[in-house]
Order: structure tokens, then sequence, then C-alpha cells
């Protein structure tokens, strides 16, 4: 994934509008090129953990918790932490939460 596939995903939902984590999750597969089944899936692929731990970023945004955004994609919450420190730390910052 391209920093350019990484920025359009990031604008894929705003706070104002609310979206179920299915939805989040096939926008970011159609703007980074991966199947939605693929970012759910097992498989762990360097492109596709990215593409899924944009997808946790954003529905983490969107106020979702780590158990319900975990359940969707499949993983513990644990895993999900994980995935938004990574986002986190490719953003520049320090803090995920």
């Amino acid at each position: 994934m391209t920093p350019e596939d990484a920025a359009r995903a990031a604008e894929i939902r705003t706070r104002c509008h609310p979206a179920r984590i299915t939805e989040i999750v096939t926008e970011v597969a159609e703007a980074t090129g991966w199947e939605p089944q693929e970012i759910t899936g097992l498989r762990v692929f360097p492109g596709l953990v990215q593409a899924r731990d944009l997808a946790c970023f954003i529905a983490r945004r969107e106020g979702f918790s780590l158990t319900q955004i975990g359940n969707v994609l499949r993983r513990d919450h644990s895993s999900i932490k994980t995935a938004l420190q990574r986002e986190q730390r490719r953003r520049g910052g320090s803090n995920a939460q």
C-alpha cells in the first residue's frame, strides 16, 4: 500500500458519520486493493496487515470498542490494541487508544 493509498483510505470516515465496522472494512478494502475477506482473514502479508491496521484505526476513531472491532476482524482485543499502536506509529504519533 502506497502512502497515497493510506492517505486516501484515512479520509474514508469522519466522526460525524458513524459506520458499521463491516462498512469500514469494505471501504478500506476498496481503497487499498484488498478484498474485505482478506482484511478479516488470517493472512499476514505486510500490505494486508497495514490495511487491517487502518481499518482498526478508523473503527476505533468512530467509537467502536476493541472487542467490537475484534469480533468483526476475528481477533482478540489485545491484537486490535497492537494494530492501533502500529497505525499510530505510522502516523507519527505515540499514543494509541
